[in-house]
């Protein structure tokens, strides 16, 4: 017979449920309800969506030179709806969603860029419509130009000069533009730039050596306003200094003197000077120098009115000195009169041209230019600078590369959106450059220490509290070799070693014994066996991770610790959320509160209201025990014990 008892809605209040189910029972136990079908049964619950919204319209003004975006949608006057569910995107960026209840929804946006949205209704019962058609609007304009550019500044290398400047604060900025010039007259506010960056620093490469430019910087909006230009700055390329002649009058050397170890010089001239200009002559006194250990440079440095010495090869070039001689005590001394030296694996020279230079340790006292220069396993002991500026920078799994109009997917930044990375000590900071605003968590992903703060993740697998370490081969198994033992396989464990690289252990396969409590399969740093106990204090030590636990018979867990989320698969030792939408679901026992679902297949069912599309079940008791309702036939028998 039809059921006539109105349908249980999701949410609906618990005494409402249980009057209708009171109903249910004492038909039941009246026999006046005879056999229930299960399609009938279905028909109690809602499956209908709710009408697609219509009506959807965006719409932007101007106010004290901020943009709004609004959305606008007809209403829903449906009995069982719940909620909207409104999509919104900027740019080409990625949809981000929020529920409303509303008719209406207003935020700050970036002038001039292109809005898109979509929305669908939500009904209490959790059905949702379809999404509307997509609807796009470009947003209003303003008439407010951003600031000037401030505190630019350029330094040249041989062949490049970097170009950096403070980064301006407004929301909508769009780029920046670079005017170059070989003249330091400023350019017109209708000139065109010579080139363009989304960063606060450019690189201009591929000069001559000894190329002298001047640079203006100027902002531009998503609106197209532009700023004045900057305050001009310039720099001229290096040259590589042409190699220093010299030639020593009337100067002798004495090695072996007085204690013999020290080397003296009788007073003189010295003639010097780079080739093709006119010599410089200077007058030089007499003097000396005690060997005691190393070696010894004899050395003059143009300018200066004495001949000096020294031990140190970097204060050598850093003073730019030319080598008159080389002493190593006794009678032990070169003249080398600003030429070439080689001894043995030392060679010594004021420029040195090759096409190939393999070396242990360089010494580079100015400043140094690579083309095309590939650099691998180098070691950075100490690195100390305001600002770092790269094409390519790899540190590990990050890498950034690209330059303005031609972003790499390299780039962290332009994965989301062509925004800004920053890298700051203990953080990792990527925000939005045209992504819309996220309400809750702002428009940036940031990595902080411990804490990950985003959107969205994506990735392949996800394995959380693996505690920094890597297991290759390693099984554990219950109840082996005997009954209440636990045994694990020969395998690997890699971690990041205290040395920065990967250390790699082989672990000999072992068992444990169970007695009581909880036994604790754990790892110790640095070794090449696992070890178990049931004491907590020794098991969670600071050198030691936590494998597996044990306790007894087949009751082992062997990821203890780690959740790990691999395709549509969720693997943990508990789950806990407000809401969960699953498609199939399998446990021995249920427990809660309130449960929807199109399926419910389960061994115990208790629960203070369970709305359930179909059920399959063998047998069903409320949880008191009062009443029996059997399924096995497809119609429904209920009794009272």
């Amino acid at each position: 017979m039809p059921v006539t008892i109105p349908p249980i809605e999701n949410g609906e209040a618990g005494l409402s449920v249980r009057e209708k189910l009171n109903l249910l029972i004492a038909g039941a136990a009246a026999g006046t309800l005879g056999s229930v079908s299960p399609e009938e049964i279905a028909a109690m619950f809602d499956h209908d969506p709710p009408a697609v919204p219509s009506g959807l319209l965006l719409s932007s003004n101007v106010v004290d030179g901020q943009t709004y975006l609004t959305i606008t949608w007809d209403f829903n006057g449906e009995e069982d709806f719940l909620y909207y569910d409104l999509q919104v995107k900027e740019g080409s960026g990625d949809w981000v969603g929020f529920q409303t209840a509303a008719e209406t929804y207003a935020t700050a946006a970036k002038p001039n860029v292109t809005y898109s949205a979509k929305l669908r209704a939500v009904d209490k019962s959790g059905n949702a419509s379809v999404y509307s058609a997509v609807v796009t609007h470009t947003t209003a304009r303003d008439t407010i130009p951003p600031a000037m550019p401030i505190g630019i500044t350029s330094k040249a290398g041989l062949e490049s000069i970097w170009i950096s400047w403070t980064a301006n604060t407004e929301a909508d900025l769009a780029r920046y533009e670079i005017y170059e010039s070989a003249s330091d007259t400023t350019p017109l506010e209708t000139a065109t730039p010579s080139h363009a960056t989304l960063a606060n620093n450019f690189v201009r490469a591929g000069l001559d050596m000894e190329t002298h430019l001047y640079f203006w910087v100027r902002a531009v909006d998503t609106s197209g306003n532009v700023s004045p230009w900057s305050t001009e700055t310039n720099a001229e390329t290096g040259k590589i200094r042409g190699e220093i002649k010299v030639a020593l009058i009337g100067i002798t050397f004495q090695p072996g003197q007085d204690s013999g170890n020290r080397l003296t010089w009788t007073a003189g001239q010295i003639s010097y000077g780079v080739a093709g200009d006119v010599p410089t002559l200077q007058a030089l006194p007499a003097g000396q120098v005690d060997w005691t250990a190393g070696t010894i440079y004899v050395r003059y440095t143009p300018g200066d009115t004495e001949i000096t010495t020294t031990a140190s090869l970097t204060a050598l070039y850093a003073a730019d000195s030319v080598i008159l001689g080389i002493y190593k005590g006794g009678n032990d001394f070169q003249l080398v009169e600003g030429k070439a030296f080689m001894d043995g694996g030392l060679i010594l020279a004021q420029t040195i041209g090759a096409n190939q230079l393999v070396t242990n340790a360089a010494v580079i006292t100015g400043a140094a230019q690579i083309a095309s220069a590939v650099i691998e396993d180098a070691h950075i002991v100490d690195l100390d600078a305001s600002k770092l500026i790269a094409g390519s920078i790899m540190t590990g799994d990050i890498v950034v590369a690209g330059s303005y109009g031609n972003f790499s997917l390299d780039n962290p930044a332009a994965a989301v959106n062509a925004g800004t990375t920053k890298i700051v000590p203990g953080q990792i900071s990527i925000s939005g450059g045209t992504t819309l605003f996220n309400w809750i968590a702002g428009d940036g992903t940031s990595i902080n220490g411990a804490s990950i703060a985003t959107g969205s993740i994506t990735a392949e697998k996800a394995v959380f509290g693996q505690r920094g370490i890597t297991l290759e081969g390693l099984e554990f198994q219950a109840n082996s070799p005997t009954t209440n033992k636990v045994s694990w396989t020969a395998g690997t464990i890699k971690y990041i070693g205290d040395d920065g690289n990967i250390a790699t252990f082989n672990i000999t396969a072992g068992n444990a014994t169970w007695s009581t409590g909880t036994l604790y399969v754990y790892y110790v740093k640095g070794s090449t066996t696992l070890a178990a106990s049931a004491t907590v204090a020794t098991a969670f030590q600071s050198d030691r991770v936590v494998l597996a636990t044990y306790k007894g018979g087949i009751d082992l867990v062997n990821d203890y610790g780690r959740t790990i989320i691999d395709g549509s698969q969720i693997k943990t030792g508990s789950i806990t959320a407000t809401q969960a939408d699953i498609t199939s679901f399998r446990t021995s026992i249920l427990i809660a509160g309130s449960i929807t679902a199109t399926m419910l297949n389960v061994a115990s069912l208790s629960a203070i209201n369970a709305n359930l599309g179909t059920v399959t079940a063998g047998l069903m008791q409320n949880a008191s025990g009062s009443m029996v309702i059997d399924l096995t036939n497809g119609f429904i028998s209920i009794s009272v014990p």
